[in-house]
């Protein structure tokens, strides 16, 4: 790790700050004893937290009939998971928020895949033995916390790595080139840093991988790396099947012991998920 790189990731460390809240949350996920009345305890504790798990149940998308002024109304009409998810996303927010405009575009973009990414991750996992749904929806949430990471701390503008790739440069080496890391690097330094598991932590490092070899945990990776890549192909719907088979990884589908003719189911069922979950609402 050169020089360049051990400064920004010490400074990431010491500014960027996930609530204590979130860490709890997980903690939760893990803990098949939890209850309904432990996340509501949780939440309470938060009164920002409160404020916009509430504020995003009131909110149009939902259509409530009349406004909920409770974790606990809000856990009873939408379920222990979905104010759970909806907690979690909300405290992560604040990362990808810019200062100028230009800033919040980019920054807006990359928060609108964040979630999609996070839906697809949970819908496969749902259909994957021994995948956890609320793990995938972790590592697809923050897969590509790096970027905004690296816009906030690396020292340039991340104007300079979009510039490099539209001369054609490839998004990782324009990072490297500009800030002598790369975001998935700092995800997962970051992520490790915040006390996630090691294993979702390492899949976020990984998540661009070509093979398998020398991964940790080689299905957590290829479910990410896979869900990242639904997630694009959903909102660039030119790309052809054979096209998106043809660019993802042969060994992703592999280890997840799917045949190439069950992709286009998978991206049928993500695209319903991202259309019609309540969290895609966080999204907009």
């Amino acid at each position: 790790m050169n020089t360049q790189t051990q400064t920004i990731l010490q400074k990431v460390k010491e500014l960027a700050v996930l609530p204590q809240v979130v860490h709890q949350i997980i903690n939760l996920t893990n803990n098949p004893n939890a209850s309904a009345r432990d996340l509501e305890r949780l939440i309470g504790l938060d009164q920002g937290m409160s404020m916009r798990v509430l504020n995003t149940v009131n909110s149009a998308y939902y259509g409530m009939q009349r406004k909920i002024g409770s974790i606990k109304d809000a856990v009873v009409l939408l379920g222990f998971k979905t104010v759970r998810h909806i907690a979690m996303t909300a405290s992560v927010f604040d990362l990808f928020v810019g200062k100028t405009d230009r800033q919040n575009l980019r920054r807006g973009k990359w928060w609108r895949h964040a979630i999609d990414t996070a839906l697809c991750c949970r819908l496969i996992a749902s259909q994957t033995p021994d995948l956890s749904p609320d793990e995938a929806y972790t590592l697809g949430l923050l897969h590509d916390v790096g970027k905004p990471l690296l816009d906030r701390y690396g020292g340039e503008p991340y104007e300079r790595v979009e510039d490099l790739m539209a001369q054609g440069m490839s998004e990782l080496d324009a990072e490297r080139q500009v800030y002598g890391t790369d975001h998935a690097e700092i995800g997962e330094v970051v992520c490790l840093h915040w006390g996630f598991p090691e294993k979702l932590a390492y899949a976020i490092g990984e998540h661009h991988a070509d093979h398998p070899e020398g991964l940790m945990d080689a299905r957590m990776t290829a479910l990410v790396v896979l869900g990242n890549a639904l997630a694009h192909w959903l909102r660039h719907p030119d790309t052809s099947e054979e096209e998106f088979l043809f660019l993802l990884p042969e060994w992703v589908y592999q280890t997840l012991h799917l045949q190439p003719s069950q992709i286009s189911a998978l991206r049928v069922a993500c695209e319903s998920e991202m259309r019609s979950s309540p969290l895609a609402a966080l999204a907009r």
